[in-house]
C-alpha cells in the first residue's frame, strides 16, 4: 500500500494519539483514521435513513389527507 503524509495541527495529532490509546489500543494510525471515517460514514448513512423515513411518513400523512378530502368531495358530488 502506498503511503503519504498529511499535515495536521499538533493539537489534532495529540487528539488522534489520545483517541488511539484510549479506544484502539495498538492499532496503526492508518487503521484508527479508517475506523473513524467508517464510523462517521455509518452515522451519516443512519441519519439519511432516518430523514428519509421521516419524509416517507410525511408523504403517508399527506396521502391520507388527500384521500380524506377526496372522500368528502365524492360525498358532496353525490348530492
Amino acid at each position: 500500500m502506498a503511503t503519504t503524509t498529511i499535515r495536521v495541527s499538533a493539537v489534532t495529532r495529540d487528539r488522534l494519539m489520545r483517541t488511539r490509546a484510549q479506544e484502539f489500543g495498538d492499532a496503526s494510525i492508518d487503521d484508527v483514521i479508517t475506523r473513524l471515517l467508517d464510523e462517521h460514514a455509518d452515522h451519516a448513512l443512519k441519519a439519511r435513513m432516518r430523514a428519509d423515513a421521516e419524509h416517507a411518513r410525511g408523504n403517508v400523512d399527506d396521502l391520507a389527507e388527500v384521500r380524506r378530502v377526496q372522500a368528502e368531495l365524492d360525498e358532496l358530488s353525490a348530492w
